[in-house]
């Protein structure tokens, strides 16, 4: 019994210091890097810094917390950011963000706030934290600018996962419920007014190639941007409209999709009313188009669903033969 007592204290003591010599570790790598952020000219600061939990867990809190990139113009800051990880599994950690916080560019500051916002984060063990996986959450979010615009969502649940061998990939997967865009984005797409204000669903699978892994690199340097995108599916659905899509695209340096995404759209014509009543269409275009699309949904003997490549290239946006605006842009600031 005393062997077994004395084993039992000496493992206690021995992952007590580990647990004393973690924990420290911790806190003044992370010092360090908020210092080795403001060498290169950021203006990172923090009001406090903790580590507890022990012994099962480090819990890591930071308050008055705030970030500013000068290459990018991108800022956040938050009252508080709390992330935890079990104290045998170190690599894993859950991510807990305020209720309140500002994310700041050039162009604008938006106000986030949300109900929950929380992310589950794996990384690969080193010293360049690449990341493995994430599953984050979000519920309640609304979005507010100073440039004028709000959005929200009632729900969300993104997810990420590295592809096995090629640390540029991650495989996403995007689940939405009452979104609601912004009001300004809503007027222009929908001058007639027959659309609800909010998307019922939307829900994408993708799998994303980036010209960098998502590491600590990503935000002490640059974040990776995007030079592929397969989509396996979209499927949205809006008032009476339900979209689906799947199909390749490359980006360029300059964030600009090539190549050609299958959309799937019922009710279509609906869509043409909304092009039209929003000034993307001239009355002419539309009617000719509309006849074009009634045809060929009618070769499919479904005239109320249409089957039609949505292309992109030298800068635009293009459904069929006919041009409906710009093409995304894919830069990630």
């Amino acid at each position: 019994m005393r062997v077994l007592l004395g084993l039992v204290t000496l493992l206690a003591v021995i992952w007590a210091g580990y647990w004393a010599l973690a924990a420290r570790g911790l806190e003044t790598g992370l010092s360090r890097w908020v210092e080795a952020r403001r060498a290169e000219g950021w203006a990172a600061n923090y009001a406090g810094l903790a580590v507890t939990g022990f012994p099962a867990r480090f819990d890591t809190a930071f308050t008055g917390l705030s970030l500013a990139d000068p290459e990018t113009g991108l800022a956040w800051s938050a009252p508080h950011f709390a992330f935890t990880a079990a104290s045998h599994r170190p690599q894993a950690i859950t991510a807990i963000w305020p209720p309140s916080q500002q994310i700041a560019t050039p162009r604008e500051k938006i106000a986030v706030n949300a109900a929950l916002m929380q992310g589950r984060l794996k990384f690969r063990p080193g010293p360049a934290l690449a990341l493995m996986g994430a599953d984050y959450r979000f519920e309640d979010l609304r979005l507010t600018s100073t440039a004028g615009w709000t959005a929200a969502a009632g729900r969300a649940d993104l997810t990420s996962a590295a592809v096995e061998g090629q640390a540029d990939v991650q495989m996403i997967d995007l689940q939405a419920q009452a979104m609601r865009p912004p009001a300004r984005l809503l007027a222009r797409l929908d001058r007639a007014g027959v659309l609800p204000d909010v998307f019922d669903r939307l829900a994408m699978r993708a799998t994303l190639s980036f010209d960098a892994p998502w590491d600590r690199r990503a935000v002490e340097d640059r974040r990776p941007q995007i030079t592929r995108l397969d989509l396996d599916s979209l499927d949205a659905k809006w008032g009476d409209l339900e979209l689906r899509a799947a199909g390749t695209l490359e980006v360029d340096a300059q964030g600009l999709p090539q190549g050609m995404l299958t959309l799937r759209a019922t009710n279509w014509r609906e869509m043409v009313e909304i092009a039209r009543a929003s000034g993307q269409l001239p009355a002419g275009v539309a009617d000719n188009l509309t006849r074009a699309l009634a045809f060929l949904a009618g070769r499919s003997g479904r005239p109320e669903t249409l089957d039609i490549p949505l292309r992109f290239a030298g800068g635009s946006t293009w459904l069929g033969p006919v041009p409906v605006g710009p093409a995304p842009d894919f830069t990630i600031r």
